[in-house]
């Protein structure tokens, strides 16, 4: 006499119907995904702009350069190059043409003549020179009697670094 043991679970067979619904599942759920994505194009969405207007271009350009201006530079070259004799009042800045245009004081004449070299000197700057000089208010005593304005060209190289 001989025991067949066998462990394995009875198989079940598949109806023919259980394997006509899962096809028929399996295609409308292809058929769904083909028609929601067969329309669908990659892009932007209709109420964005592809690019920026000129005017827009521009003033962000403009944006650009004012931060790229060598401020450290220039400020660093100013403080270096004034002494007692002379007073700042106003620094007009052109970042596109790399132009500065200085207006102050100065206690003589002689001090305002020398500053445009003092300022060349330094490598941030590569010309300077002096666009006005006159008298100040003579009615009351000043301690500045003399005004000044300056028109300083940046070099190139100042003017690629920030």
């Amino acid at each position: 006499m001989s025991l067949n043991i066998d462990f394995a679970p009875p198989k079940q067979k598949q109806s023919p119907l259980s394997l006509g619904i899962g096809s028929t599942m399996l295609l409308l759920t292809l058929a769904l995904a083909w028609a929601l994505t067969s329309e669908t194009e990659a892009g932007l969405p209709p109420n964005q702009t592809l690019m920026p207007g000129e005017e827009e271009i521009q003033s962000i350009n403009r944006a650009v350069d004012d931060l790229n201006f060598p401020w450290l530079a220039v400020l660093t070259s100013l403080e270096n190059s004034t002494d007692e004799r002379l007073r700042i009042i106003q620094i007009d800045a052109d970042a596109r043409d790399g132009r500065l245009s200085l207006q102050g004081e100065a206690r003589d004449s002689r001090a305002v003549l020398v500053l445009p070299g003092h300022l060349r000197s330094h490598a941030a700057i590569s010309d300077a020179r002096v666009v006005s000089q006159s008298p100040a208010d003579t009615r009351e005593p000043r301690e500045f009697p003399v005004r000044f304005a300056l028109e300083i060209t940046l070099s190139s190289s100042a003017e690629a670094k920030p």
